[in-house]
């Protein structure tokens, strides 16, 4: 009987051991599955928001809905911009977007190509140290995880600036993507 009671209890102790095991693993495992959704996102993001951008014509790069508000061009460079800053951030590298070479659509366009393709290399080699670490950015202090988040959402609200651009223009906007 006591033999019994040792081995339920090593057995006991054995199950708690393999599922706390499992638990400090979680966090490792769940920053993985985090970049690569990520990664795909960013992916789907750089084309759906190259889309939107080359469905302006060319002379309506310099369109503003409203005087104080920016043209969009400078909407398409300034969600460009900060997306870079904040992958950058967290991939361990200065931040430095850079601007494109005209605000005319042919080098607005190719900026932001090369800046998403910059992003998406610089996200692939985003490690979970990095993704877990805590950064001081422009906008407070925020997890690695919770910067790229923030990308995501602030090229969202600018892209979504840019379609009602498109709208007020007669044009209908891509179709969205997610």
């Amino acid at each position: 009987m006591l033999s019994l009671l040792m081995l339920s209890k090593h057995r006991h102790f054995a199950t708690t051991a393999l599922a706390l095991a499992a638990l400090a693993a979680v966090p490792a495992f769940g920053q993985a599955d985090f970049k690569s959704t990520a990664l795909k996102h960013l992916k789907t993001s750089r084309e759906f928001t190259l889309k939107v951008a080359g469905q302006m014509p060319d002379d309506s790069y310099n369109f503003k809905l409203t005087p104080p508000q920016m043209s969009f061009a400078e909407q398409m460079v300034h969600l460009t911009q900060a997306m870079s800053m904040f992958v950058a951030t967290v991939a361990g590298e200065s931040p430095n977007p850079g601007k494109p070479a005209s605000m005319a659509k042919k080098d607005v366009v190719a900026f932001m190509g090369q800046c998403f393709d910059r992003a998406i290399q610089q996200l692939s080699k985003v490690t979970p140290e990095q993704l877990g670490k805590t950064y001081n950015t422009g906008d407070g202090a925020m997890t690695g995880m919770e910067a790229i988040m923030f990308m995501f959402d602030h090229t969202t609200h600018h892209r979504a600036s840019a379609e009602m651009y498109l709208r007020a223009k007669g044009i209908t906007p891509a179709e969205y993507q997610f």
